[in-house]
């Protein structure tokens, strides 16, 4: 998991325990239908005036926004524990999500900060129940206590079921993960449980009640499919980034690369000419201070007449390279996803383990062979 840094992901709201949490767009649209929805429920039941049955349901869309952002908060701090760095809540659409900086994991690790949200909301829900029973409470909060009950069990009995996107597919995933080495196995595992949870969310709240004859529920089955959108959604990008990352160790710059060496940057075009006749390949100059600067084109050399080509500098035939574009031949597909995340250029000088320039790597070769498109 990775956060972005870049751009704000929603408003923010501030921090708790120093997380930084974020309020998405698309919370305030999953507001007002519960909010409307809840309404014209309580509305017809009659239980209520029109006015405070709307306002309810206003409450009872933050009561969720809560239950939510205290289950998230229960993994940035268990994630804390396991110094999973630079986490932030976001409060979205579909209820919320916590994100953390590139870290390693563990199976362990990972499943224990995926069960603390859960184990939260039961935590919510029994204290509900236990202030219930002792206490007799006027209609409307009593009528809010019983839902933030019931919310945060649903909350909790759902997040556990052991399908990824939702926090119970993390025992699917760790299970596999330690029996295989693999976390990616493990994801994927976790990934197709979670699309069978999909498919049977549309047909608990589609299918059978069709077969059976019953009248279809329109607000929960909505609800569900939309649901089940979801999960198949996040579950493909899972299954798809999964497949990405089993790739990435047979990855080898050097493998990769087109051969190339390297030379001064006070060269002319009359010695790289000299230096192509003999070796071939592509040439990488290089600074006094030994660092890769540029990479000679080919067009522009051959576009060089040769009566000018003792007098014409090669940095003038050449292509800037980015600060820090430099690989190590060995390195494998982390290394290479890195530095196209992070090293603001198309090409790299490739280095052997002795230091010296043997190839030219551009960001395109390491996208084909990752099949990126």
């Amino acid at each position: 998991m990775s956060a972005t840094k870049d751009k704000a992901p929603g408003l923010k709201l501030g921090r708790i325990a120093g997380v930084p949490v974020y309020l998405a767009y698309s919370w305030f649209l999953i507001t007002a239908v519960i909010t409307v929805v809840f309404g014209m429920q309580l509305q017809r039941a009659q239980w209520v005036p029109a006015p405070t049955a709307y306002l309810l349901g206003f409450t009872c869309s933050i009561m969720i926004a809560l239950a939510v952002l205290i289950h998230e908060v229960a993994h940035a701090m268990v994630a804390r524990h396991y110094k999973w760095p630079d986490a932030h809540i976001v409060l979205t659409l579909w209820g919320g999500h916590t994100q953390f900086g590139s870290f390693k994991a563990t199976p362990g690790a990972s499943l224990a900060v995926a069960l603390a949200g859960p184990l939260s909301n039961f935590v919510i829900a029994g204290a509900g129940w236990l202030v219930n029973s002792l206490v007799e409470l006027p209609f409307v909060p009593g009528a809010i206590l019983n839902f933030v009950i019931y919310a945060n069990l649903l909350l909790g009995v759902f997040n556990i079921l052991p399908g990824l996107p939702l926090d119970g597919g993390r025992l699917v995933e760790s299970a596999v993960w330690k029996a295989t080495g693999s976390q990616e196995r493990g994801t994927i595992a976790a990934s197709w449980v979670g699309r069978a949870i999909a498919v049977g969310i549309v047909i608990w709240f589609a299918v059978i009640p069709l077969v059976s004859g019953r009248e279809l529920e329109m607000t929960t089955l909505v609800i569900g499919v939309m649901v089940a959108l979801f999960m198949w959604q996040s579950t493909t990008g899972l299954i798809a980034h999964s497949k990405l990352r089993m790739r990435l160790p047979a990855l080898k710059a050097g493998s990769l690369m087109s051969p190339a060496s390297g030379m001064g940057s006070s060269a002319t075009v009359a010695d790289i000419r000299h230096r192509l006749a003999q070796r071939g390949g592509q040439i990488v100059l290089v600074s006094p201070q030994g660092m890769p600067i540029a990479v000679v084109d080919q067009g522009a050399l051959s576009a060089v007449p040769e009566s000018a080509a003792a007098q014409t500098p090669a940095t003038a035939i050449s292509r800037a390279l980015g600060n820090g574009a430099v690989i190590a031949d060995d390195a494998d597909g982390d290394a290479l996803i890195h530095y196209l995340a992070t090293v603001e250029t198309a090409e790299y000088a490739v280095i052997n383990d002795e230091g010296y320039i043997v190839g030219v790597l551009h960001q395109e070769q390491i996208l084909r062979a990752l099949n990126v498109r």
